[in-house]
């Protein structure tokens, strides 16, 4: 399961950057990327969006000690909503951010991916004998609550947004990754300076 979808999620990556073309005129290239910079700026948005899932998608997985096919349904449902990246983030470089339909689509991708892991993470939690005994349920627990709750209704917002600001709704979803980049980082250290506190601590308390 997580080859195939390595495999998928590589493919994505490189389609997006098969969406990098210049116009054949006899421009500076400075000029012509200058000019189609919003196709670079949607490269770069879907990029970014792409390896947040994958590392959430990894998060999730590698918790696991066995699957079954409810397991792999909710999985091809995330990988459904993968390969559609391409498409919606060509919208936004072809159509234009200031289209509302073409931010429509990209926030209806994101918030369908998000569903889509949050709840193959419910999946996990709640399934009998699939998450490893000795593994937590904190981070699940997370990516659970955020990717099924948090993040589904920040698109939703920016759906609604993209007929009055488009840009203010594409802007509600890069805050929403920028947040969680951090809040992420953030629990990643705090987990870190425990665990190397955490024997330390043990061997003060023995003496």
């Amino acid at each position: 399961m997580n080859a195939l979808t390595d495999g998928v999620f590589a493919i994505v990556l490189t389609l997006l950057a098969l969406d990098l073309k210049l116009p054949e005129t006899d421009e500076s290239i400075l000029a012509l990327m200058r000019n189609d910079r919003r196709v670079f700026i949607a490269w770069l948005i879907s990029f970014l969006l792409i390896a947040r899932f994958w590392l959430v998608h990894h998060a999730v997985t590698a918790r696991l000690q066995q699957c079954h096919v409810g397991t792999l349904a909710l999985n091809f449902c995330v990988l459904g909503a993968v390969t559609l990246v391409p498409f919606s983030a060509d919208l936004i470089g072809t159509e234009r951010i200031a289209e509302p339909w073409s931010t429509i689509v990209f926030a209806g991708n994101v918030g369908l991916l998000s569903l889509s892991v949050g709840l193959l993470a419910r999946h996990v939690l709640r399934g009998p004998y699939l998450l490893h005994t000795d593994q937590s349920r904190t981070v699940l627990s997370r990516h659970r609550s955020h990717h099924l709750y948090v993040l589904p209704t920040v698109a939703t917002a920016s759906v609604l947004l993209a007929f009055v600001q488009p840009y203010l709704a594409v802007g509600v979803l890069l805050a929403e990754f920028v947040v969680f980049a951090a809040w992420s980082g953030w629990h990643f250290q705090t987990r870190s300076r425990l665990d190397r506190t955490g024997p330390l601590a043990s061997m003060e308390g023995s003496q």
